[in-house]
């Protein structure tokens, strides 16, 4: 995996926040399927799960896909994948849900793709995840946080989450389709998300 150096960001036109999970992976094939120059974006955020991130630096690395590793510090919020642990802490939402993480990373891609003049951000949410009741993955979410961005921001950069109308089922099809089984994944939920 290379990191960008200032001059190289001409050539990618998407940010991906990547994960190594079939969702994050699905998004990675959809966009070189299309053409698209990707820059995968991961967080370290404290994740009990901290393996997933070495598994995405491979799967980029032996890719050839660039990106970057950016860590957020002190947020150990808990929940069921950081601080204690403890899952069921919130009523109403998944077990693993983790207050904000989305609005956080989605955030950082922003920055990110705008400092590159990059004016697309893909997340991987499907409509396993909506079911699940994780509130930052539903196509309201992705609507008024674009408005948000539109009014924050320098350059106009837009976020899509193209997975929404799939099930889990569905995403580990597709992926087999491109040659990508449940062994060439990683999940840090314990089912391959």
């Amino acid at each position: 995996m290379k990191v960008v150096k200032d001059g190289q960001s001409k050539k990618h036109d998407l940010v991906v926040l990547y994960s190594g999970g079939a969702d994050s992976t699905l998004l990675l094939k959809l966009a070189e399927s299309m053409g698209r120059k990707v820059f995968a974006v991961m967080i370290d955020y404290g994740q009990k799960h901290i393996e997933e991130l070495e598994f995405a630096k491979k799967y980029l690395e032996d890719h050839e896909i660039d990106g970057k590793t950016i860590k957020i510090s002190g947020y150990d919020v808990n929940s069921g994948l950081t601080g204690s642990g403890k899952q069921n802490l919130y009523e109403g939402v998944h077990s693993h849900n983790v207050p904000a993480r989305n609005s956080i990373f989605l955030s950082i891609a922003y920055g990110v793709a705008e400092s590159m003049g990059i004016t697309e951000v893909w997340y991987g949410p499907d409509y396993s995840d909506r079911e699940g009741l994780f509130p930052d993955c539903y196509q309201d979410y992705v609507y008024n946080l674009n408005k948000v961005f539109a009014i924050s921001g320098v350059k106009p950069v837009r976020v899509y989450a193209p997975l929404l109308g799939f099930t889990k089922d569905m995403v580990l099809k597709v992926l087999e389709s491109y040659g990508i089984t449940k062994d060439k994944l990683y999940s840090g939920y314990g089912e391959f998300s």
